[in-house]
């Protein structure tokens, strides 16, 4: 609940939050996620770089500018730039500062497109005819480097746009409605040995947000201020003290005051598939840290010291507003046994406010065999629906146990096939997945009622599809994950 402070400000108790409890991860910020969070369509894609022969290549670090620039190239090289996708086709224009010799230009897989520029000129136009209900065919820029005056502050847009606007407003009003934004792909959360410092972070305006920290700070606290959800953020497993107090700080200063910010670390350290478990086991090793339960124990061990310590900067930095601090571990929703051992570990309750699991239930190749469309749909989902919910109810055991929240960093239905990606796409888009997402969440809120964080916003289906839709701007209609979500987070706001 609300309250006023002393002086008279809005304050966030402590407590599970009343009403809607319904939050989204947003998608990673690349084109092929089905995504265009920014006005500016550069931030689909990353710097690569075409050589003279044709050969195309990472450009490395050295080559770019503290703001993120390419600055530097070999001779008869050209830097190359992927463009987001605009949901209705548009006539863009680009504009830039410095001297590309007259040679930017726009080109797609077909080769290159019609644009428009006067030489000379630092502005170009086209037609971007690609959308994601169409042909996925995404648009390049590409032009060679005056290393005296090399090309900065690209800006593609529709032209007429407000050059101001940071966010496109087909993205922000998909995701309104939604109580908490876990912004975990929109950071470097999972990389391992990558150092992570406030010194080389990226900053509102620089040249790409898929390096370094990844988004800005600035933009993901702006965007949940202008949506009024509660952000969660996952530090980076190698980012310093520095970057974790002055992070926190800035939340701190600027997110709304009726607002809690949730906060964890990495994503995911129990998941082998990641990077940043095989780090934390090797660091728990090193240390010699408690090898009872073997090395993965370690891994733990030193997962639940590594949450203690930045947890501690945070509790610094929001030292007598702690109501507005959510503090979160978490584990693996099938491992009620590590989630208390991550708890019980010397100090770790005493540092955090909340343990998370990721409740998905889905299947895989083992599980759906010979079975057919209605097999599955009938029969082995709502099934596993409900052996999910279980663990969850085990894993809220486990919370209470130590008197702390349980909640969901991730969730939805979790369909993985390797050899049947086209029964993939007839689960994912059958309008039975509705009453099952109605049933997940009606159940959720019944049996244990507090923060959901559904996976994912967006995202194409393949041999797995976690979208709630399958990219932006696609009609709700034809999305039936999306629209039993929205019409849950009707019900929950009235």
């Amino acid at each position: 609940m609300i309250q006023l402070s002393a002086c008279g400000r809005a304050q966030v108790s402590g407590v599970a939050p009343p009403g809607n409890n319904i939050g989204a991860n947003v998608s990673t910020i690349a084109f092929w996620d089905g995504s265009r969070p920014f006005k500016n369509l550069i931030y689909g894609g990353g710097w690569e770089m075409k050589t003279a022969n044709g050969a195309g290549m990472t450009i490395p670090g050295a080559n770019l500018d503290t703001n993120g620039w390419v600055k530097l190239l070999p001779p008869g090289a050209k830097a190359v730039r992927a463009l987001s996708i605009p949901v209705q086709p548009a006539d863009i224009v680009c504009r830039w500062d410095g001297d590309d010799g007259d040679t930017m230009q726009v080109s797609d897989s077909n080769g290159a497109v019609r644009f428009r520029r006067i030489a000379g000129s630092r502005e170009l136009r086209f037609d971007y005819t690609s959308s994601y209900a169409g042909t996925l065919r995404p648009a390049y820029l590409s032009y060679t480097v005056n290393s005296a005056n090399y090309v900065r502050n690209i800006d593609c847009r529709e032209d007429g746009d407000n050059p101001a606007a940071v966010f496109d407003p087909t993205f922000t009003n998909l995701l309104k409605g939604f109580s908490v934004i876990r912004f975990m792909k929109w950071q470097r959360a999972v990389e391992a040995n990558t150092a992570v410092n406030w010194a080389h972070r990226n900053k509102p305006g620089d040249g790409d947000f898929s390096l370094n920290d990844g988004v800005p700070v600035e933009h993901m606290v702006t965007l949940a201020n202008s949506l009024r959800a509660d952000p969660w953020f996952a530090m980076p497993w190698n980012a310093d003290d520095d970057y974790v107090a002055k992070f926190a700080t800035y939340v701190r200063d600027n997110l709304d005051l009726n607002h809690r910010v949730y906060v964890e670390v990495s994503n995911e350290v129990w998941n082998g598939g990641y990077p940043v478990m095989l780090q934390a086991q090797q660091e728990g090793i090193k240390e010699g840290l408690d090898a009872s339960h073997g090395n993965y124990g370690q891994a733990m061990t030193r997962y639940a010291e590594k949450t203690r310590h930045v947890m501690q900067i945070w509790g610094s930095v929001f030292v007598g507003q702690m109501d507005r601090l959510v503090r979160v571990a978490s584990a693996q929703n099938v491992s009620p046994f590590w989630s208390e051992y991550i708890l019980s570990t010397a100090g770790t309750a005493e540092s955090v406010d909340a343990l998370a699991s990721a409740p998905y239930w889905g299947a895989g190749d083992e599980d759906v065999g010979g079975k057919s469309l209605d097999d599955v749909m009938d029969k082995l989902l709502p099934e596993k629906l409900s052996e999910s919910l279980e663990w969850a109810k085990k894993q809220k055991a486990v919370a209470n146990k130590f008197r702390k929240r349980y909640i969901a960093y991730e969730g939805g239905q979790h369909v993985w096939l390797n050899d049947r990606e086209q029964l993939v796409a007839q689960i994912e888009r059958d309008p039975r997945m509705y009453a099952l997402y109605r049933a997940y969440l009606s159940r959720w809120n019944s049996e244990i009622g507090d923060t959901m964080a559904l996976f994912t916003l967006t995202g194409g289906v393949g041999k797995a599809g976690f979208g709630l839709m399958e990219y932006q701007g696609q009609l709700e209609a034809t999305a039936p994950k999306l629209r039993a979500v929205r019409e849950v987070l009707r019900t929950n706001a009235r």
